[in-house]
């Protein structure tokens, strides 16, 4: 019997400790953390930087010889005199050779082609950055849409606590009969209006809690909660100021999307340097050395070859096509500095619309206080009037969502500025963690 007790409660001890283990508060850098480690776009990058490493390691390889051996077996129904001295009276064949070709020189090609790979991994590096740059994005602006429903609902349930406090004060003033039962009513409504939006906001939260799982890479079984760093965070950053072409010079050093861009060119310049390199001719050194005899094991027919050679392709007809990728080069260039230019306006653009977004959103917050201040003032003297027997209910009600509307409003701008602030982090082409 002590027995059974004894692992009854271990089985508690270790139910309880599980859900404990499942329910964590997750800051944003956390968050941040988990979805880069397991993002599958920012492993798959990884794996082409490896490929890129790995064409290197074949390319090292140009300039060692290659070697290569075939035998061949034949049977003659006559043979040539040269092949009956060589071959005497049989009339099978056994031929192996052995051969090696070595690139002497090629005029740079090989470290042409060198250089374009590592350039190609230092594209694919801006690439990764663009990716882990729209991923912080992301994931900081879902988190600050998060904590937008989160404060939402905190407000709705002390709003409904002034409720629940209202409707009893009118419940005593209507049993020793100052007030019309209208007046329980119209409370009890508002309340039940109250409960719907605190509802629907709670699924709101729960919406964006599952995507936040998603994106993190989360266990779906897992009790998320967010901590709330908004009002830290506005207070370290309300006063700060932005001027438009420092954010400019800024983009133009740093951001992922055009230095891809100022890569590619590079790249592409470098493939019409190699394109005139292949009219110019290889040199090479080759060799084989072979065994003749009419039959296994091997005779005395040993014989070998050994050479120097120059191979060229003369530029006319087919040869010519060289001259034709040159000028697709000079295209491909043209075009990927007018992308550029097109991805720089672009983005000045957006910059400019969030700075006019920051300073619109820094004036609603300053009127949303003050909304505040005087919706609670107004609350507070429609409270003492209708408490007096003088003011009426619907004052009160009319003040009560006034107040937590403007609270609501008051909240969710000052989430949405700390919201525009990592979109220009995301614009700037920053990938490291906001507000760090």
């Amino acid at each position: 019997m002590n027995n059974s007790k004894f692992i009854y409660c271990l089985l508690v001890f270790f139910i309880i400790s599980n859900v404990k283990a499942q329910s964590n508060e997750y800051k944003l850098s956390q968050l941040l953390d988990s979805a880069l480690q397991k993002n599958y776009l920012l492993q798959a990058n990884e794996r082409n930087t490896k490929i890129k490493l790995a064409d290197i390691e074949i390319l090292k390889t140009k300039y060692l010889p290659r070697i290569s051996t075939s035998l061949n077996f034949s049977y003659w129904k006559f043979l040539l005199p040269n092949k009956q001295r060589l071959l005497g009276e049989t009339l099978t064949d056994m031929y192996t050779d052995i051969t090696f070709y070595q690139t002497i020189y090629d005029w740079g090609k090989n470290r042409e082609r060198k250089a374009i790979t590592q350039d190609e991994i230092e594209l694919n590096d801006e690439i990764r950055r663009q990716i882990k740059n729209t991923v912080i994005w992301g994931i900081s602006s879902l988190f600050f849409e998060a904590l937008k429903t989160k404060t939402e609902i905190a407000v709705h349930q002390n709003s409904l606590k002034q409720l629940e406090s209202h409707l009893q004060y009118a419940a005593n003033l209507y049993k020793i009969g100052k007030v019309s039962k209208i007046d329980v009513l119209k409370i009890n409504v508002q309340i039940s209006v109250e409960e719907k939006k605190l509802r629907k906001t709670q699924n709101d939260f729960q919406g964006k809690l599952i995507e936040i799982k998603r994106l993190c890479y989360l266990n779906e079984n897992e009790n998320l909660s967010i901590k709330d760093i908004s009002k830290e965070i506005y207070n370290k950053t309300k006063n700060l100021t932005f001027f438009a072409d420092s954010l400019y010079s800024e983009i133009l050093r740093v951001h992922p999307e055009l230095s891809a861009k100022d890569q590619q060119i590079v790249i592409e310049s470098k493939q019409k340097e190699l394109l005139e390199l292949q009219n110019l001719p290889e040199v090479y050194s080759y060799g084989i050395a072979s065994f003749e005899d009419g039959y296994i094991p091997f005779g005395n027919n040993f014989n070998y070859n050994i050479g120097v050679g120059i191979r060229y392709t003369i530029p006319f007809w087919g040869g010519s096509s060289y001259k034709t990728e040159m000028i697709q080069s000079d295209y491909r260039i043209e075009q990927l500095r007018y992308e550029k230019n097109q991805v720089l306006i672009d983005i000045k653009k957006e910059i400019d619309l969030t700075l006019n977004s920051i300073v619109d959103l820094k004036s609603e917050i300053i009127n949303n206080k003050k909304i505040i201040e005087l919706a609670s003032e107004t609350l507070d003297n429609a409270s003492v009037q209708y408490k007096s027997g003088q003011g009426s209910i619907i004052d009160v009600l009319d003040a009560q969502a006034i107040l937590t509307e403007a609270t609501i409003a008051f909240e969710s701008s000052t989430i949405s500025y700390l919201q525009t602030l990592v979109k220009l982090h995301y614009l700037t082409g920053n990938d490291n963690y906001p507000f760090n």
